[in-house]
């Protein structure tokens, strides 16, 4: 009777796990260019000009700090700043607010 039991508790357990999805932001970078993330504990998916990058969480000091190599980009997130760096130029953005 157990071990019924304790196949579903585990099988609910997965599945609260993959429910946990992105959480999507935007950002407003220079007054005009929009820059939506999708983060989740260890990947972030970046939505810039049109084209979608994924990005892997690396361990930093800093509070989120995702790179894409392949790339060049490296972005990285603090409260409601993100700084985000494409080859050798460097964009500072803020979190955009709706109503």
């Amino acid at each position: 009777m157990l071990q019924p039991l304790a196949r579903c508790a585990g099988v609910m357990l997965a599945l609260a796990a993959a429910a946990v999805g992105a959480r999507p932001v935007t950002y407003l970078c220079d007054q005009e260019l929009e820059v939506k993330v999708d983060f989740t504990p260890r990947k972030a998916q970046l939505h810039l000009r049109d084209q979608d990058f994924t990005m892997q969480r690396v361990k930093s000091a800093r509070d989120g700090h995702y790179v894409n190599g392949r790339e060049q980009l490296e972005l990285i997130a603090n409260k409601s700043d993100l700084r985000l760096r494409e080859g050798k130029s460097e964009l500072q953005c803020k979190l955009k607010v709706t109503p």
